[in-house]
């Protein structure tokens, strides 16, 4: 049975599925990897659901991590969604 979406890749799902207006920013934000343990990250852009960040090479993150960017007064703890090369999209966990 054909499907009823046209073929796209899988990032065009996520824009799909995005809550909210995604906004360039291109800055830098900082992961929390434990108690004396940070990983900067740049961040790509931002939507009131989550953002998309790019990684350094050979960094990791966890399925679950919390985020501080300069565009929120608070860290955000997020779930990573997706992952294409050194790029990732988490989403922020209402908490």
């Amino acid at each position: 049975m054909p499907s009823l979406l046209p073929q796209s890749s899988h990032l065009d799902v996520a824009r799909i599925n995005r809550r909210g207006q995604r906004v360039r920013v291109d800055s830098f934000g900082l992961v929390k990897l434990g108690w004396f343990r940070k990983q900067e990250v740049e961040v790509r852009d931002v939507s009131p659901g989550g953002a998309r960040l790019a990684l350094p090479e050979g960094v990791l993150l966890p399925d679950e991590f919390e985020l501080r960017i300069p565009q929120f007064r608070h860290p955000r703890q997020c779930v990573k969604r997706w992952e294409c090369g050194l790029e990732i999209g988490v989403e922020f966990l209402l908490g």
